[in-house]
């Protein structure tokens, strides 16, 4: 048996195969493993902002009706095994060993006749037999990219949650919003709910077609359930009005008006899931939204100086963490910024430059990052002094040297630089 590192470097070297649409290489693959996520009942999750948190909420709350809940997410922060968990615990490193050979060997046996699966499906195979070998009663599985021709798009899910619409992957999934929510709409199956928090209406019509041809009933944010923020910053207590059920005063652990959405999505998803059998009082929804964990995502790691962690990768995403920003209290802020080389890296910066006193410009070590001098090229002007630091750890210590102890220091623009920061504040925080 392969030790983790090993089995670790064997799956990154997949990424060389690339992205490839289509889903016969995973259903190969699947089959020849027994078609492992026929054995247990599963939600889907796409979307181009949200997919994760939502998913994380669904799990907690799950967990916290009794059932033995299975989560597959990507990316991950800082560790792969980060990606697929069990009612809050994560895939072991021996586990990932031991399920990674069972699918290298399936692999092998259907390359020639469906070809090599790449990095995702892999991955996505490992997760899916992991849950079927670990008992799990029902899973919920985060789409990777898109999700008509993602190859989480083989399961058969009790309910499909879509949480929005936004330009991303544009090279993969169209060039206009329309075209994208074709692709999410991909996952919509027949005779089977969906829950959407999209508000465009090109996008929403869409999606409400592809909903009427697969006879699915729809359920829309604002038209079939709500939610409404109370007083107290962006960890205000909130109520949810949706089906069948009401609820007033949650406590959510996530900050931030958007969480509130993504968790009035994974509400009316859990309540949904009544009605096929599942038992979810009140009380689990009011503990799984206190106890639910998402790191990196509007993370608060330090106090004085404030310093925030999110992975915000998109001009939707960079908005969202705006708005939060601008409800909190700070003197300054010093951005540390770090984008991949294929998003909207203009869009980003137009967002948050105009809130920061002072932006450091960094590049994760990933191919994929963008060169500090083309983040510099696509900054807009603004009254903001701009630097260059050539690490993510460099670009957070020159940060936390500027930043006073009323100042915030926020690090995003890619989930890359995030992890990297995180891995760089816990290791070196005094025990």
């Amino acid at each position: 048996m392969p030790s983790y590192d090993r089995t670790i470097k064997y799956l990154f070297s997949l990424e060389s195969l690339g992205f490839r649409p289509g889903l016969k290489r995973i259903r190969a693959l699947l089959r020849e493993l027994g078609d492992p996520h026929l054995s247990y009942r599963t939600v889907h999750v796409a979307g181009t902002n949200g997919k994760g948190s939502t998913s994380a909420m669904i799990e907690a709350v799950l967990t916290e009706a009794g059932y033995r809940t299975g989560l597959y997410t990507s990316p991950h922060l800082e560790r792969f095994n980060e990606r697929i968990r069990i009612s809050r615990k994560l895939i072991t490193d021996t586990e990932v060993v031991e399920v990674a050979d069972a699918v290298r060997r399936a692999s092998g046996k259907v390359k020639k006749s469906a070809g090599a699966p790449t990095f995702f499906e892999f991955t996505t195979a490992m997760a899916l037999l992991y849950f079927k070998v670990k008992g799990v009663q029902i899973a919920v599985i985060e789409t990777g990219m898109g999700g008509r021709l993602d190859a989480t798009n083989v399961i058969r899910p009790l309910l499909s949650v879509i949480t929005n619409i936004g330009l991303d992957h544009s090279e993969h999934l169209g060039d206009t919003l329309v075209e994208v929510a074709g692709e999410k709409a991909g996952i919509i199956k027949r005779a089977t709910p969906v829950v959407t928090g999209e508000e465009g209406s090109g996008p929403l019509e869409v999606i409400k077609k592809a909903s009427g041809r697969m006879g699915a009933g729809l359920y829309i944010l604002g038209h079939d359930f709500s939610f409404r923020a109370g007083r107290g910053g962006i960890s205000a207590p909130f109520d949810y009005q949706g089906v069948n059920s009401s609820i007033k005063g949650l406590r959510l652990n996530l900050p931030g008006a958007h969480q509130m959405k993504n968790a009035a999505l994974a509400l009316t998803a859990a309540y949904l899931l009544r009605d096929n059998g599942f038992f979810i009082p009140d009380g689990a929804v009011r503990a799984g939204l206190k106890k639910v964990l998402w790191p990196g995502r509007l993370e608060i790691v330090m106090k004085r100086p404030l310093v925030i962690l999110d992975g915000a990768h998109n001009p939707d995403g960079a908005a969202a963490l705006k708005e939060a920003l601008r409800r909190l209290r700070f003197r300054r802020l010093i951005l540390v910024l770090g984008i991949m080389a294929d998003k909207d890296i203009g869009g980003i910066l137009r967002e948050l430059s105009p809130l920061a006193s002072l932006i450091i410009l960094t590049r994760a070590r990933t191919k994929r990052a963008a060169g500090t001098r083309l983040l510099k090229e696509k900054s807009p002007a603004c009254g903001a002094r701009r630097i260059s630091a050539r690490t993510v750890p460099g670009a957070l210590r020159a940060a936390l040297g500027e930043a006073g102890p009323g100042d915030c220091v926020t690090v995003t623009g890619s989930l890359y630089v995030v992890g990297e920061a995180r891995r760089h504040i816990f290791r070196n925080r005094p025990s």
